[in-house]
């Protein structure tokens, strides 16, 4: 039952709405294929590494596959109302590694409403299946995640001047491995803000974010020193300033506090938020530049949360109509709260992971796209046998009908 309540949310969605005519109404099947080629499937450390990790000793470190999506998208747009259904179905091939053949399928709902000129929002339901990637993973065997999302959020102008909003979402997290069942994790976050405007140049407002969660499989037997609860707590300044059309600045700074159940001293408080810099430095080539620190449960590791921070850039240029360049580096140190052995001495596990890409995107004709992309990504670990690299090529084409 639990599975299919994402369905019936996003089937309620569209019940909402009366009989449509014809003009109103725009369905709109799309299909997508893909080629890529992964130099280091499973990111292991190496190929030794790999075979002594694997039942039969295979240290084939690359395999290729071959992608085919076939999906549908809906829109209903009455007056002020939008309403989109979109679901798509995912089949996967590998050419050696046949056993990570999968099927994944996405299914997202959402009415952006609109009452007046006053009160707008949206209502949200989404549910995904995806094959877990490898990065942290303790076996080669595949294994899937079932992502669930509701949302319902609203705004309200007070004025042309003031604006408040708020928001409220649920997230659901469910491996398909006994073995990860200390990593399902639920989360319920209420956010709501109060913001002064100056349209079109400049915004600023207070927020405040609260979240709830647990690991409900989790146990002092299966997750020993785990959190099986937790709470958190955001207060966060929210500006954006656009002085121009040429370049525009948003961002949000914070004090985040986290308190774990059981916590045994293992609660965080610290700053969090982010910086986006987008400048457009000519008519065909734009530059975003990104900083941010957060507070994240992770999925994969042994540990009751991270601190992510990072550094992000990336410049686009558009050499047509049709063709766009965008050339992307970031770099990142992930800091988690667990206790790893290292070198004989207990110490917090740590990730530095630069990434690098370049995407070229060709759109010949409205409904036909095309993508080739290269990226490249290196992770350095304090934890043996946690590094990798990996060089991951793609060629996709997108049709819709």
């Amino acid at each position: 039952m639990r599975g299919c309540s994402g369905l019936l949310v996003v089937a309620g969605l569209v019940a909402l709405v009366p009989p449509v005519s014809a003009q109103l109404l725009d369905v709109s099947p799309f299909a997508v294929a893909e080629a890529a080629y992964d130099d280091n499937v499973f990111r292991s450390e190496s190929a030794a590494a790999l075979a002594a990790s694997r039942s039969d000793n295979a240290s084939r470190l690359g395999d290729s596959r071959v992608t085919g999506t076939v999906g549908l998208t809906g829109e209903y747009a009455p007056g002020l109302q939008d309403v989109n259904l979109t679901g798509a179905v995912t089949r996967a091939r590998y050419q050696h590694y046949d056993e990570l053949d999968h099927t994944a399928y996405e299914l997202d709902g959402r009415w952006n409403w609109q009452v007046g000129r006053r009160f707008d929002g949206l209502m949200q339901a989404s549910i995904t299946r995806t094959l877990d990637d490898f990065r942290d993973r303790d076996t080669t065997e595949p294994t899937f995640t079932l992502d669930r999302r509701y949302e319902l959020s609203g705004g309200y102008n007070l004025s042309p001047s003031w604006r408040g909003e708020a928001a409220a979402v649920v997230t659901t997290r469910a491996g398909s491995s006994s073995a990860d069942a200390a990593f399902d994790l639920e989360e319920r976050r209420l956010d709501l803000a109060g913001y002064y405007r100056r349209l079109p140049v400049s915004q600023l407002g207070v927020a405040v974010t609260y979240i709830d969660g647990d690991y409900p499989k989790r146990t002092p037997t299966t997750a020993p020193g785990l959190a099986a609860e937790f709470e958190q707590w955001t207060g966060e300044l929210r500006g954006r300033w656009a002085p121009s059309g040429v370049s525009s600045l948003d961002a949000a700074l914070g004090l985040t506090r986290r308190e774990q159940t059981p916590s045994d001293g293992r609660d965080f408080t610290g700053f969090t938020g982010r910086v986006d810099y987008r400048r457009e430095i000519s008519g065909r080539t734009g530059v975003l530049l990104r900083g941010y620190r957060r507070v994240w449960s992770t999925d994969q590791v042994d540990a009751n949360f991270a601190t992510d921070s990072g550094l992000a850039a990336e410049l686009t240029w558009r050499w047509s109509v049709k063709t766009r360049l965008i050339l992307e580096a970031e770099y990142r140190e992930i800091r988690y709260q667990n206790d790893t052995q290292v070198a004989t001495v207990t110490a917090l596990r740590a990730d530095d992971v630069h990434t690098g890409g370049l995407t070229v995107q060709w759109q010949p004709l409205e409904r036909l796209g095309v993508r080739l992309t290269g990226q490249r990504e290196v992770r350095a670990s304090n934890q043996p046998g946690a590094d990798f690299e990996v060089w991951v090529s793609q060629l996709q084409i997108r049709v819709g009908f």
